[in-house]
């Protein structure tokens, strides 16, 4: 073999070999030395928070003595997303413990404290949301309980009538002192509008005080219940002690966690063409959804833009005027 053929074999076999070692280096899927699963390329990180939760920020209640035990429902707000497997988590289970279920899971309240509740559902990320627990006394709870329930109705029907849309808007048929459970709760006897924790875990303590002594929501809080703000905040405020908002809300916080069955329909609301009505004053006429307009005992007719002279037509039971069930995690947020 000449000088000149050893040369080029000798080039030829490093070639060879910088080719061999290049391919080893730029190859993701080559099996590792020590076998096992190929190395494989990042695919689709979970990217963090990009989920939202039912509730965010959160509000419960812890009452000392153990006798009362808050839960609340959490889910994720994207409907879409719920049922598909979603995790979640307390960053303290000293302060509330979580279990999941079939579409989100169950805060279960262990004492006062703060903790946040993460979500995380494979392939679409995670949420948070801080849950604030307020402690309360037995005591407090009792007075909760006893101004919820008084036996003094909060509607009462002029001449003995029924309770209905027409009754609540008349005037002197409200009494400001009376029961809450008049309209909440199954056993109401008027409209029937649960108000625990599935609708009220959103809301502030200031926030839910304002809701039932001035009759008015944040901005941006959905009525769930479709009845119009300037009507709901007309007869949604109620004579209640500094005592008895603590106390009602140590009662509501830990009541058992129930959907609404249904959205009420009050099936009322300014006629075409009248004027807005002034704050905190009913309207002399109201119409129906069909735009006839209902008569107010006592205050006559007139609705301006309207036949006055049409024959009114008899409003609906709003204890029984229902529209489609309502989802229980988007009924996050209706307290009235």
């Amino acid at each position: 073999m000449t000088s000149s053929t050893r040369l080029f074999l000798l080039l030829g076999l490093q070639l060879a070999a910088g080719a061999a070692f290049m391919g080893c280096g730029s190859d993701p899927a080559e099996e590792p030395t020590g076998g096992g699963d190929p190395v494989k390329e990042p695919t689709g990180e979970t990217p963090p928070s990009t989920l939202q939760l039912t509730y965010a920020p959160m509000y419960s209640a812890f009452i000392e003595g153990g006798a009362h035990e808050a839960q609340l429902p959490v889910q994720l707000k994207d409907t879409s997303l719920r049922g598909k497997g979603a995790k979640f988590t307390s960053s303290d289970p000293s302060v509330a413990v979580v279990s999941d279920t079939a579409d989100g899971a169950t805060i279960t309240v262990k004492k006062d404290g703060t903790t946040t509740i993460k979500a995380t559902l494979e392939g679409e990320g995670t949420g948070a949301a801080k849950l604030t627990v307020k402690k309360y006394t037995e005591a407090q709870w009792a007075a909760g309980q006893a101004r919820y329930s008084k036996q003094e109705l909060a509607v009462v029907a002029p001449n003995g009538g029924a309770i209905n849309t027409v009754t609540i808007a008349t005037p002197g048929a409200r009494n400001a002192n009376g029961a809450c459970n008049t309209c909440h709760t199954a056993q109401a006897k008027v409209l029937k509008i649960e108000n625990g924790p599935t609708q009220i875990a959103g809301y502030s303590d200031e926030e839910l005080i304002t809701i039932f002594t001035m009759g008015r929501k944040p901005e941006g809080a959905a009525m769930k219940s479709q009845i119009p703000g300037f009507f709901w905040g007309m007869f949604h405020s109620w004579t209640v002690t500094e005592d008895e908002k603590q106390g009602l809300l140590a009662f509501l916080r830990t009541q058992a966690p129930k959907a609404n069955p249904a959205m009420i329909d009050y099936g009322v609301g300014p006629c075409p063409g009248a004027p807005a009505p002034t704050a905190g004053m009913i309207p002399t006429m109201l119409c129906d959804r069909d735009g006839n307009p209902i008569a107010l005992p006592g205050q006559g007719g007139g609705a301006t833009g309207t036949d006055a002279g049409a024959a009114p037509k008899p409003a609906a039971d709003a204890g029984s005027s229902t529209t489609p069930a309502v989802d229980a995690g988007v009924a996050a947020g209706d307290a009235g």
